[in-house]
């Protein structure tokens, strides 16, 4: 399995999960109206973490010396943009602004946990070849 699609599924499985149980809570303890709310914020979270996991896996391929750069570009983009999407629509009347946040910073922090959970026990072996010419004695 390539590298990208581990980071993509174990970053997925924990954000599923603590999607599903935030709109149930949200549900139990507030209205359907704040579990719809959750409900989007949570797939937000997916798409925008899965579309940025996929780029990185592909500039990886390509250009891995620039993987982290992409990385961290990709991954303080996508907060951004998930913070200005919580601050703008929080007061919108179609929208349960409270309830969209949590899902979004849980499902965020979830997919970020699970993502290096993945990393810290799936080691990628790297193996750089040495020219013999280039030995120091």
């Amino acid at each position: 399995m390539k590298e990208e699609t581990r980071l993509i599924i174990w970053g997925t499985i924990p954000a599923v999960v603590v999607g599903v149980i935030t709109v149930v809570v949200l549900f139990l303890t507030i209205d359907a109206f704040a579990a719809r709310s959750a409900i989007l914020g949570a797939v937000l979270v997916l798409i925008f973490f899965g579309f940025g996991q996929y780029v990185v896996g592909r500039v990886l391929a390509k250009a891995p010396e620039l993987g982290l750069a992409v990385a961290m570009l990709v991954y303080l983009t996508q907060l951004g943009v998930l913070l200005i999407l919580i601050r703008v629509l929080r007061d919108v009347n179609w929208l349960d602004g409270r309830a969209f946040g949590i899902a979004i910073i849980a499902g965020t922090l979830a997919w970020t946990f699970g993502s290096v959970y993945m990393l810290s026990k799936h080691k990628t072996t790297v193996i750089e070849s040495t020219d013999p010419k280039n030995t120091q004695n």
